[in-house]
């Protein structure tokens, strides 16, 4: 284990194993990934040098998360369902690379997960999660584009007291796996989409990661902690993510040339 102390006088562990697992993954598969899925950036200034965030990005394929490592520097420990321990490729990933093992329904809290993502981000750590769930990624061929937010991302940032990273990773063209049973993939069983018969995933032929300015949440975190303030936050934020991913309002989202509050202002 690696003790660090951050800008802020936090001592924690940090496991050099998952360290070198991560930036081996960077290193092996970033050259890789950008040229097979000719992978283009915008906005990776946005990401803080030191200091914990939330970064929070749509999902459609599996791609997604090793876009954002490759195109970001900074250690992310991203968040992983259920789904995320029953694939073996990506379970050994997941766990090589500091997965945060959390569920993200109804704003509510669900244990320890909840308890290690915060205090990651309140020692300066990022964590990164798809606020969609597994729905757009099990039925990317009938979600829409940014699919409905669960909300517990919300309560996570707040607690922690950090700033929420909107990204997008934004397909220029889709390639269509081939189908999967439903037998198949029994891991997914619950999961939205899961029991529809059988699915198909997606893979990118071109991509951009757009990363938007950090959305800071004081007004939020004077506020009394309420259902409707993380319902009212996490859907503005979906609407944040909607825009980068449109290409919409870049000034406000994405260079920070126009102010935004999210607390006060309409997305």
């Amino acid at each position: 284990m690696l003790e660090r102390i951050d800008r802020h006088g936090f001592m924690f562990e940090m496991n050099i194993y998952q360290m070198l697992a991560y930036e081996g993954t960077r290193t092996f598969l970033g050259p890789w990934l950008e040229m097979a899925f000719r992978i283009h950036s915008e906005g990776t200034e946005n990401v803080p040098e030191e200091g914990g965030a939330l970064l929070i990005c749509n999902r459609r394929s599996i791609l997604d998360p090793l876009a954002l490592m490759n195109e970001i520097d900074r250690f992310i420990h991203f968040v992983a369902g259920q789904h995320g321990r029953v694939i073996p490729m990506v379970k050994t990933l997941y766990r090589m690379t500091g997965m945060v093992k959390l569920s993200l329904k109804d704003g509510s809290r669900t244990g320890k997960g909840i308890d290690q993502a915060t205090q990651l981000l309140k020692k300066g750590e990022i964590v990164g999660i798809f606020p969609e769930g597994i729905e757009s990624f099990m039925r990317p061929d009938r979600a829409s584009r940014i699919s409905y937010f669960r909300t517990g991302f919300a309560r996570v940032a707040i607690e922690a007291g950090v700033p929420i990273i909107p990204a997008c990773v934004i397909p220029y063209d889709e390639v269509k796996l081939p189908l999967v049973s439903t037998r198949s993939s029994g891991g997914f069983s619950g999961q939205p989409g899961a029991e529809e018969g059988p699915h198909r995933g997606t893979v990118y032929r071109k991509m951009l990661v757009r990363i938007g300015r950090p959305i800071y949440l004081d007004g939020y975190l004077e506020a009394p902690l309420t259902k409707t303030a993380i319902d009212t936050l996490s859907g503005k934020l979906r609407r944040v993510v909607i825009k980068l991913y449109n290409g919409e309002d870049l000034d406000r989202f994405l260079t920070g040339k126009k102010p935004f509050d999210v607390f006060t202002d309409r997305v």
